[in-house]
């Protein structure tokens, strides 16, 4: 097999996918979405997409962004956040916490037709922290537009 741009992020993200060698070929074949579920550490935080373009310019200096996924067609963002962390987000109003299991329908990080990686995934494991993304979301931010 060949590599393909953004290989290892892409093996980390399918390690939730039932049949990762599957979402792989998919991705490396056809070019289509492949639903990522929201198990294990991490995961789902959805907002706006204008809003979360600030928000991770204002995070990015801090070395924590995790993986952010944008679809234009909705405009949204959907940041990948550490699981413990996810319920601390959810009396914000911008954002929206999906509930485990949830499905992220992802590209590889080379697709942009329908959604693309604003910030893909590395490999690393990193995820976005729900303090400081909370902090861009939060009530100080929205009365300072």
């Amino acid at each position: 097999m060949m590599i393909i741009l953004g290989e290892i992020g892409c093996r980390w993200l399918t390690h939730t996918v039932a049949n990762p060698q599957q979402a792989l070929r998919t991705w490396t074949h056809d070019d289509r979405l492949v639903p990522v579920p929201s198990t294990g550490a991490r995961r789902v935080a959805q907002a706006p997409l204008c809003p979360s373009i600030d928000a991770m310019c204002a995070i990015r200096p801090t070395g924590a962004p995790g993986p952010v996924l944008a679809s234009v067609r909705e405009p949204l963002a959907r940041w990948l956040v550490p699981a413990e962390e996810a319920d601390d987000l959810a009396d914000l109003r911008r954002l929206t916490v999906h509930p485990r299991g949830w499905a992220l329908d992802s590209p590889h990080e080379g697709i942009g037709s329908r959604r693309l990686w604003l910030l893909p995934p590395d490999g690393s494991g990193q995820l976005t922290p729900a303090a400081p993304l909370g902090a861009a979301f939060g009530p100080a931010r929205a009365t300072a537009r």
